[in-house]
C-alpha cells in the first residue's frame, strides 16, 4: 500500500485496485474559516440544530453529481476520438480511459461546518488494437487497468466547489 499526491492536490491510497481520492486543494486557511449559509438556502437542505444529515439532495448535491457525471461522460468521448495509435507489424494500437455509467453521490452536513460531497464511480482504461483505427474503436476493448475513484467536494460560496 503506497500513498501518492494526484494531480488534484489530493492524496490517494493506492494498492491493488486503487481508491483514489480527488479533492480541490483547498489551504489551511480556507479549512478554518467558516462560509455563511447561502442565501436563500432551503430549510429542508439544512440540518436540525447540531444533527448531522446525510444524502444527495444536500444543497442540490445530485444535481452537481449529474452534471460531473456528464462532464465524464464528454471526456471520455474525447478521449475515444483522440487516441495516440501506435503501428507495429501490421497492427494499430492504442489506449484510452473510459468510465463506468454507475455512480455514488452522497453529501454531508453538520451545523457550523462545510457540507461536503463524494462522487464515487468506476475509471477504467482500455486497449484497442486492430488493422486500422476504425477496426480497433469497432471491437470491444481489453480492460488495461480499472479503479474505483472517490472524488471530494466542499459547498462554499453557495456552489459545490472543484
Amino acid at each position: 500500500m503506497r500513498f501518492v499526491r494526484s494531480g488534484y492536490g489530493a492524496l490517494a491510497l493506492v494498492a491493488g485496485t486503487a481508491l483514489t481520492l480527488r479533492a480541490a486543494s483547498v489551504g489551511a486557511a480556507e479549512m478554518q474559516a467558516k462560509a455563511p449559509p447561502a442565501a436563500g438556502a432551503s430549510a429542508a437542505a439544512a440540518p436540525a440544530a447540531g444533527a448531522p444529515a446525510s444524502g444527495p439532495e444536500i444543497k442540490g448535491f445530485r444535481a452537481f453529481c449529474d452534471s460531473w457525471m456528464q462532464k465524464l461522460r464528454d471526456r471520455e468521448t474525447y478521449n475515444t476520438s483522440h487516441i495516440t495509435w501506435d503501428r507495429r507489424d501490421g497492427q494499430v494500437t492504442g489506449e484510452h480511459v473510459a468510465y463506468g455509467s454507475e455512480c455514488r453521490c452522497e453529501a454531508h452536513q453538520e451545523a457550523g461546518k462545510d457540507p461536503i460531497g463524494t462522487i464515487t464511480y468506476r475509471e477504467v482504461r482500455y486497449r484497442r488494437q486492430g488493422v486500422t483505427p476504425a477496426e480497433a474503436l469497432a471491437a470491444p476493448g481489453a480492460i488495461v487497468e480499472q479503479s474505483d475513484v472517490t472524488e471530494i467536494f466542499r459547498y462554499a460560496k453557495g456552489a459545490w466547489q472543484y
